[in-house]
């Protein structure tokens, strides 16, 4: 349980898609809490956190944004103008970088010079402002995640998803863009939650860590509780101290400097 204010909760969720179910008698997300959702592929992460955005319908339960219930299509509509998600694959529009940035602000209403304000600045953020005219069907892997992370924080969310937003990026790219990642929620305070089976993204981003496997949460708390004190064999090896020290070894071997594409 965490010890912020609670502004996403869910309550006896269960959720049925493709004959697999996730289970979640509690989960609650505290004002400006960054949630890990960690787990191997096939846990339930994506659908967990899809239910939780209010893409998907759980079969029984619900979930709750700021005491509120997520459930008829005036709330969802409501909710959803609340909060962004950014996938693993980023789905840009074919025009302009400083365009699909500024996609979410002209359809809350924006106008002329506060979108630009708006825009300019999140593209300052993930280092992407010399792009603003270029044609997003020319974005690099690395530039084109920038782009979808600056559209999300451009309408300045309630709450933010994030799918395996660098499962896609070479090692260079991703570790830039976490980096610029981490500074820019640290600064926002945007509440987020996010779905990997990296832990080391974990480690790096998140105040809390939820471990998932079989569409269940095994353990949910922060990092150093989770890693040092483990509720069982799974958790233990999944998040095992060892098994991250060889990756972050086997990541600073990498040769070349990272760099923000």
């Amino acid at each position: 349980m965490t010890n912020r204010p609670i502004i996403l909760e869910t309550r006896d969720l269960s959720v049925q898609r493709g004959g697999f179910s996730v289970e979640v008698p509690e989960l609650q997300v505290g004002a400006g809490e960054i949630l890990a959702l960690i787990g191997p592929n096939g846990s339930g992460k994506t659908t967990l956190m899809m239910t939780l955005a209010g893409l998907v319908n759980p079969n029984r339960g619900d979930v709750r944004f700021e005491g509120r219930l997520v459930g008829s299509n005036r709330s969802q509509f409501e909710y959803r103008r609340k909060i962004a998600m950014v996938f693993q694959e980023p789905l840009l529009l074919s025009s302009t970088v400083f365009d699909n940035v500024a996609t979410g602000l002209k359809v809350r209403g924006m106008k002329g010079r506060e979108i630009e304000g708006r825009v300019l600045e999140n593209l300052d953020r993930f280092r992407i402002a010399h792009l603003r005219r270029r044609s997003a069907r020319t974005l690099s892997g690395g530039e084109a995640q920038r782009t979808s992370l600056a559209r999300a924080f451009a309408i300045q969310p309630q709450i933010l998803f994030l799918d395996e937003p660098f499962a896609s990026l070479d090692p260079p790219s991703r570790e830039s863009l976490i980096e610029d990642l981490e500074r820019t929620l640290r600064q926002t305070r945007t509440t987020t939650i996010f779905a990997t089976h990296d832990r080391l993204e974990a480690l790096q981003l998140s105040d809390r860590i939820a471990v998932m496997r079989g569409g269940r949460i095994l353990q949910i708390g922060p990092p150093y509780e989770v890693i040092h004190h483990p509720v069982d064999d799974f958790v233990a090896s999944f998040v095992s101290v060892k098994k991250i020290m060889e990756r972050l070894t086997a990541n600073l071997r990498e040769d070349g400097k990272a760099d923000p594409r």
